[in-house]
C-alpha cells in the first residue's frame, strides 16, 4: 500500500509538471507572420494626414490618408511609431490580439522652428559607478573584478551607508533586492552572507565600524560580501595613483628659456633644503566666499593626508598644515581650489567660482539667440552630480524628468508646490504638504520621494529658496533609483542650486497661506456607475419580450447568434439571462460557446473569464485562463491569473507550483507592477495556506510577520486589452483625492513595462480604512479600438485576516472622459463582507 501511495503522490507531482511544461512549450504557429494593422489617426478628434507610420528597427512604413486612415504590416513583438512634426511621438507594441489601433496625437508644447549647428560631441567619461566596478579585489580566492567576473554584481557606496544601523547587516538589509536582515544576520536569496574585508575572510563582520567602509560589492550568486575599508591597501593605493594623475606636471620643455644668471637661480634642491630645515605644523584659517557670501560645507583636505575639514555656517575655518602642503578646496558646483602653503602662509581667505560647462552645441536662432526648447534640452542632458556619484542622462538607459530653475515660478511657497502639474505625474498633496512623484499602491500610506539636494539626502523636502535652484531632475523608475536602495522607493527628486551649497539651517520656512485652496479635493464630480446600463444594449433588451427564458434562449440561438457581430454584445446577452430570468446555466452557455468560437482571441476570452470568475463558476474560469495560459506562455499575466484562479478553487499546491515557476525562470518580482501582485498572493499563501499549499522552498516574506502583511482593504483591477487608458482616483474620508495615470502621455514607460513584461493589471492598498467613506472612481479614456474595454475589480476586505472575503466586479467601458464612481467604502462595509 505505500508503495502503491507513492508512486501515486510522484505520478501526481510528474503530472503537474508535465502539464505547467505544456502550456509553456504551447505556441501560436503564426506568431511570426506579418498581420495587417489599421487605424486613424487624429488630434483633437479630427483626421490628422501625413503622419509617418514606421516599424521601429525597419524600413517598413506608410503615411496617413486625407482622412487620417493608414493600413500597415507588422508582426506580434514589432513597435509601430507615430510622427509628425509639432507632435509627440507615439510608440506602440504590436500583440498578438492588435488589429485596430486608433491613434489620438497630442502636440508638443513650445517646440520652436530652430536651426542647430552641433559642434563635435566629445565622448563622455567614464561614469563612476563603471570605475568601481573595474578594480581588481584582493580576496582568498585570489583576485576578483566584479565588472569581468559574469556575475550579477550590487555595488554600495560606503558613504551611503546610515551610519546609525547597529552593524553592516541592518545597513545593507533592503538596500538592494534580495538582501534581507533576518535576526541579525544578512541573508542574499535565502543564504547566511559570507564576508570577505580587505582581502581576509571575515567572521566579525557585525563589529566593523560603519564609517571606515570604502566600498561594498555584493556578489549575489555566491552569497558573498567584498567590503573595501578606507585603510586597504588597494583604496590607499588608488587615491595616491589619483593625486600623482592630478597634480603630475603636463608641461614639456620646448628649450625656449633665456639662462639665468647665478645669482638669481634657484634649484629645486635648494627648496627642498629651504623646506626640510623647517618642518613644522601649523594652524591655517581663513574664509571661503561666493559673490561676498560665505560659503557653508566646502571640503577643505590636505591632498595626500587624511587631514580635512569643513567651512562652518560663515564659511570660516581652520585646518593644520606644513610648509609644502597643498590643500584643496572643494564644493559642487564650483571649480576646485589648490593652493601650496608656504612658510608664511597662516590665513587663506578664498572666493570661490562657478564651474564652467564647455558647450558641445550652439543654437542658431532669427535674433541670434539660444532657442529656449533645445537649450533645456542640452542641460536635460547634461552630467550631473548626485549624492550617489555623477549621473549621465545619455548613458542611463532610464528615463528621467527634468525642469530647469528658470521654469520654476517663485509665488510658490515650497518647491513641492511649484512641481505640481509641471512634470508627468508629479503632484502636491496638499494635505500631507508633500510632493508624490510616482503612483501609489497603498492609499492611505503613500510613499513620498526623499530629497537628493547638491549632494546631500533628506528624507522631507526642506526649506529652499525658489530664487536659488538651478535646476530639478525626478527619479522614479526602478534603474533610476537603485542607487538609492530602500530609501528610494518613492522615487527621488534630485535638485541643484546655483550656489551648490544650499544649507537648510539657514533658509527660512514659508508658512502656507490659510487661505490656499486645495486643488486636490475631490469635487463630486462623479457619477454612480449602472451595471445593467453600461451592460445594456437593444439584442439584450429584446430577450425580455418572451414570457419565459426557454423562448428566449431559442430566440438567442437561432436568430440573434447569427447576426450579433460584437462579442460584447454576446456577452451583454449572457448578462440578461442572470439579471432578468435568474438562470446561471444559460447565461454559461452563451458565455461557454463564445469562448469556443473565439478560443485564439486572448482578449474576448479574458473578458468572458472574469464574467466567469465573477459568476462564481470556478472549473469554467480554470479552463478559461488555461486556453489563454496555452496562447501566451511567456505572459507574467497569464501565470498569475490561472494561478489566482487554482487558489480560488482550494488548488493550493497547483497555484504555489505556478508562482513558483514564474520565480524560477528568473523573473523579477521586485518594484511595482505584476511582480508585487505575485509576490502578495505567494505570501498570502505563505501566511494563511502553508499547510495545505505544501511549501518546500525557502521563502522569504516581505512582511515581518502576519500581523505586518494584513490590510483593511486590498483593490486589484484587471483590464483585458493592453491598451486601454484610464485615470483611477482615490478619494479618502477628507475627500483628499489621489490619481492613477494609465495613458501614454502621463505614463509612457509604464505602458511599455506592462507590455514587455505582459500583464495588464494593478493593486492597491487601503491600510486603515478608518470612518467615513473611501471612494474610488474611474474616468475611462478608450483603448485606440472601437470595442469596449472590461475591468475586473476585486475587492479583498480584511485582507490576510481570519475572516477575508472578497467582492468581484466586472464592468464594461466605451465611454470616454466621463468619470464614474466605481466603488464606495466605508466600515460597516467591512463588517457586512463578514
Amino acid at each position: 500500500m505505500m508503495i502503491s501511495y507513492i508512486l501515486k503522490k510522484k505520478s501526481l507531482g510528474l503530472a503537474i509538471i508535465l502539464f505547467c511544461l505544456s502550456l509553456v512549450l504551447f505556441s501560436q504557429e503564426n506568431r511570426l507572420l506579418p498581420k495587417e494593422i489599421r487605424g486613424k489617426v487624429t488630434h483633437l478628434n479630427a483626421p490628422l494626414p501625413n503622419v509617418n507610420i514606421v516599424i521601429k528597427g525597419t524600413s517598413n512604413g506608410t503615411k496617413t490618408d486625407a482622412l487620417g486612415n493608414y493600413t500597415i504590416k507588422a508582426k506580434i513583438g514589432d513597435v509601430i511609431r507615430y510622427s509628425y512634426v509639432g507632435f509627440n511621438t507615439v510608440s506602440i507594441i504590436v500583440e498578438d490580439v492588435t488589429f485596430t489601433l486608433n491613434i489620438e496625437m497630442t502636440q508638443k508644447v513650445n517646440e520652436l522652428d530652430e536651426a542647430v549647428v552641433t559642434a563635435r560631441k566629445k565622448l563622455g567619461k567614464v561614469s563612476e559607478l563603471e570605475k568601481k566596478l573595474d578594480v581588481e579585489l584582493i580576496t582568498p580566492f585570489g583576485t576578483f573584478n566584479p565588472k569581468k567576473s559574469g556575475f550579477s554584481i550590487s555595488y554600495i557606496d560606503g558613504k551611503t551607508l546610515n551610519q546609525a544601523n547597529p552593524s553592516i547587516a541592518t545597513a545593507l538589509g533592503g538596500k538592494v533586492a534580495g538582501v534581507r536582515e533576518i535576526n541579525k544576520t544578512l541573508f542574499i536569496r535565502g543564504r547566511p552572507a559570507e564576508y570577505v574585508i580587505d582581502g581576509v575572510e571575515s567572521g566579525f563582520a557585525s563589529q566593523l565600524n560603519l564609517s571606515a567602509i570604502e566600498d561594498i560589492y555584493i556578489v549575489k550568486h555566491k552569497a558573498l560580501v567584498i567590503i573595501r575599508t578606507k585603510n586597504s591597501f588597494d583604496v590607499l593605493d588608488e587615491k595616491r595613483k589619483e593625486t600623482a594623475e592630478q597634480y603630475k606636471n603636463q608641461n614639456y620643455y620646448s628649450d625656449d628659456a633665456i639662462a639665468a644668471n647665478s645669482e638669481t637661480t634657484i634649484t629645486s634642491s635648494s627648496v627642498i633644503a629651504t623646506q626640510n630645515s623647517n618642518i613644522k605644523t601649523k594652524d591655517i584659517s581663513g574664509k571661503v566666499t561666493y559673490i561676498d557670501a560665505p560659503l557653508a560645507n566646502v571640503n577643505i583636505i590636505i591632498i595626500g593626508k587624511t587631514t580635512g575639514a569643513k567651512t562652518n555656517t560663515q564659511g570660516n575655518y581652520t585646518i593644520k598644515a606644513t610648509v609644502g602642503d597643498i590643500i584643496q578646496y572643494s564644493h559642487l558646483g564650483f571649480a576646485t581650489v589648490s593652493i601650496i602653503i608656504e612658510d608664511i602662509t597662516e590665513i587663506l581667505d578664498i572666493e570661490m567660482v562657478v564651474k564652467e560647462n564647455e558647450l558641445d552645441q550652439v543654437t542658431v536662432t532669427a535674433d541670434g539667440k539660444i532657442g529656449k526648447v533645445l537649450e533645456q534640452s542640452k542641460k536635460a542632458n547634461e552630467t550631473f552630480s548626485t549624492s550617489r556619484g555623477n549621473i549621465d542622462p545619455n548613458r542611463t538607459g532610464y528615463a528621467m524628468s527634468f525642469l530647469g530653475g528658470e521654469n520654476i515660478s517663485t509665488i510658490y511657497n515650497t518647491l513641492g508646490e511649484a512641481l505640481d502639474g509641471k512634470i508627468s505625474g508629479v503632484r502636491y498633496d496638499y494635505v500631507s504638504k508633500k510632493l508624490i512623484v510616482k503612483p501609489v499602491s497603498s492609499i492611505n500610506t503613500p510613499v513620498f520621494p526623499i530629497w537628493d539636494i547638491d549632494g546631500v539626502i533628506y528624507d522631507e523636502e526642506p526649506p529652499l529658496n525658489l530664487d536659488n535652484i538651478k535646476n530639478v531632475r525626478i527619479l522614479k523608475t526602478l534603474a533610476g533609483t537603485n542607487r538609492y536602495g530602500s530609501a528610494g522607493a518613492g522615487g527621488v527628486v534630485v535638485v541643484q542650486t546655483k550656489g551648490g551649497n544650499f544649507n537648510p539651517l539657514e533658509a527660512k520656512r514659508k508658512k502656507v497661506a490659510e487661505q490656499y485652496t486645495n486643488n486636490n479635493y475631490y469635487s463630486n464630480d462623479a457619477s454612480v456607475v449602472n451595471l445593467d446600463d453600461l451592460n445594456s444594449n437593444s439584442f439584450a433588451d429584446a430577450l425580455e419580450a418572451f414570457n419565459n427564458k426557454q423562448k428566449a434562449f431559442i430566440y438567442y440561438d437561432q436568430t440573434l447568434k447569427k447576426i450579433v457581430t460584437s462579442y460584447s454584445d454576446h456577452i451583454s446577452i449572457a448578462q440578461k439571462f442572470i439579471t432578468y430570468y435568474k438562470d446561471l446555466n444559460l447565461c454559461k452557455q452563451v458565455l461557454s460557446n463564445l469562448a469556443t468560437k473565439n478560443n485564439k482571441n486572448t482578449e474576448i476570452l479574458k473578458a468572458i473569464a472574469y464574467q466567469f470568475q465573477a459568476l462564481g463558476l470556478k472549473r469554467e474560469t480554470i479552463n478559461t485562463y488555461e486556453s489563454i495560459f496555452k496562447l501566451r506562455p511567456k505572459y507574467a499575466q497569464s501565470y498569475r491569473d490561472l494561478a489566482n484562479a487554482y487558489a480560488e478553487n482550494d488548488q493550493y499546491k497547483k497555484a504555489w507550483r505556478l508562482y513558483m515557476s514564474y520565480l524560477l525562470q528568473g523573473n523579477d518580482v521586485s518594484g511595482e507592477g505584476i511582480g508585487q501582485i505575485l509576490y502578495n498572493e505567494m505570501e498570502f499563501l505563505f501566511y494563511n495556506r502553508k499547510n495545505q499549499t505544501a511549501i518546500k522552498e525557502t521563502f522569504i516574506p516581505k512582511s515581518d510577520n502576519l500581523f505586518d502583511f494584513r490590510d483593511d482593504v486590498r483593490i486589484v483591477f484587471e483590464w483585458n486589452t493592453s491598451e486601454a487608458e484610464f485615470d483611477l482616483e482615490f478619494v479618502n474620508q477628507e475627500k483628499r483625492a489621489y490619481v492613477f495615470e494609465h495613458s501614454l502621455v502621463a505614463n509612457q514607460e509604464l505602458i511599455t513595462n506592462e507590455k514587455q513584461k505582459g500583464y495588464s493589471s494593478k493593486e492597491f492598498f487601503i491600510d486603515d480604512i478608518g470612518e467615513g467613506d473611501w471612494l474610488v472612481n474611474i474616468t475611462y479614456k478608450g483603448n485606440k479600438k472601437p470595442q469596449p474595454t472590461y475591468f475586473k475589480v476585486t475587492q479583498y476586505f480584511n485582507w490576510g485576516k481570519a475572516n477575508q472575503t472578497q467582492e468581484i466586479s466586472v464592468y464594461k467601458f466605451k465611454n470616454e472622459r466621463e468619470k464614474m464612481q466605481l466603488i464606495k467604502l466605508n466600515k460597516q462595509l467591512l463588517v457586512a463582507s463578514n
